[in-house]
């Protein structure tokens, strides 16, 4: 039996192909219909999920709802990435200020996180707050004896 590749997709590559009509459109709904074809194992952070669930745009929210619903392997909650940070015996404040320190934002830390606990690939269109920082994220986590993390587009997997 051949082993899946794990994903995390952020929730900008899902919300781009449901919504846009052009080039990044394109290439969101050409990699979500290999996800919905179970091409990989995608674990899911609820903070995606909750985000959405927030947003007033209602047809676009279930759409995406639908797409994580349907298509995710493993979900994964906030307070059980801190408890498995807290049983490495990993201070997460204390790392989780490291990330704010280097503009990451909370939601994407936790994709981060997920990202490195579960040995998954982070797929994102997010350059300024995660492609373009990926060396210093795996600085900091590599500080803290965490697996480093590739983040790529969906048109680099």
């Amino acid at each position: 039996m051949k082993i899946k590749r794990k994903i995390i997709i952020d929730l900008d590559v899902v919300t781009v192909g449901k919504w846009d009509k052009g080039t990044y459109g394109n290439i969101s709904r050409k990699f979500m219909i290999k996800v919905s074809k179970g091409t990989f194992y995608l674990i899911t952070p609820t903070l995606l999920l909750e985000l959405v669930r927030k947003w007033s745009h209602e047809k676009l929210k279930v759409q995406i709802e639908e797409f994580y619903s349907k298509n995710s392997n493993e979900t994964i909650e906030r307070l059980q990435i801190i408890k498995d940070l807290v049983s490495k015996g990993i201070d997460f404040e204390e790392i989780f200020g490291k990330f704010i320190d280097i503009g990451i934002k909370e939601e994407d830390i936790t994709l981060i996180f997920a990202s490195s606990l579960r040995d998954a690939v982070l797929i994102t269109f997010n350059k300024i707050h995660l492609k373009n920082k990926e060396e210093e994220i795996n600085g900091i986590l590599s500080e803290y004896s965490l697996k480093t993390i590739k983040i790529i587009s969906p048109e680099q997997i």
